[in-house]
């Protein structure tokens, strides 16, 4: 059976931000898989990596 050994996560924001103009935020991360790690794990942990760098990018911070 295969096993899953790294998790991939991307994410691409693009805001409109008038007259012809646009801010495109991107962030990914690749997170390698330790023995006894849960693969769902690791994956919502990538997520919010992804997440919070993007709003960090579009100047947010943290969320709330």
């Amino acid at each position: 059976m295969a096993s899953v050994k790294q998790i991939s996560v991307g994410i691409s924001f693009t805001k409109n931000l008038g007259n012809f103009q646009s801010l495109k935020v991107d962030a990914s991360v690749n997170m390698e898989l330790q023995p006894g790690d849960n693969p769902e794990v690791v994956y919502e942990n990538a997520w919010a990596t992804v997440q919070d760098q993007i709003r960090k990018g579009l100047g947010k911070g943290q969320p709330k």
